[in-house]
């Protein structure tokens, strides 16, 4: 997702030249790669087995929401907004919209029929915690208070 300062949106908008925003949040647990600092290790699961190094040049943004169990330990749980790919790189373009797609989808399979899940879909994840899959939406509003979660049937 992209911001823009208030009279350049106003200028694309009365241009028509408002480019669809290629992007793509990731929730889940992350922790630091001991070998590498140009890395953050992610994860979608508590088990602390599964770790897929994310280069941080591929971040625009992490959100900290807040610290979770793991086992013996804890670790961040946290919201990465990948960064926009580069268009000329049309397989990453491709990627992240698929992603984004199938992502989407997961979330209104596992939530449907739920009211007021709608207008926040975009912002839900389906988490594995101990092999099961969670359906799980940040809180509306301000952002406070408990993420909704949900067995992923």
């Amino acid at each position: 997702m992209r911001s823009y300062e208030p009279a350049e949106f106003a200028s694309r908008l009365t241009s028509n030249v408002l480019e669809e925003p290629v992007g793509l949040a990731l929730h889940g647990l992350v922790k630091a790669d001991e070998n590498d600092s140009h890395v953050l290790l992610f994860s979608t699961s508590l088990s602390c087995e599964t770790w897929i190094p994310i280069p941080v040049s591929l971040i625009s943004s992490i959100r900290h929401i807040r610290n979770v169990r793991c086992k013996d330990h804890q670790h961040p749980l946290v919201r990465i907004d990948l960064a926009q790919p580069n268009k000329e790189d049309v397989s990453a373009v491709l990627f992240m919209r698929l992603f984004a797609q199938a992502k989407a989808t997961a979330v209104r399979i596992a939530f449907r029929g739920r009211r007021g899940f709608e207008t926040r879909a975009a912002d839900c994840e389906i988490l594995e915690f101990n092999d099961v899959p969670y359906a799980c939406c940040p809180p509306g509003g301000d952002g406070s208070g408990p993420w909704d979660c949900t067995i992923a049937v």
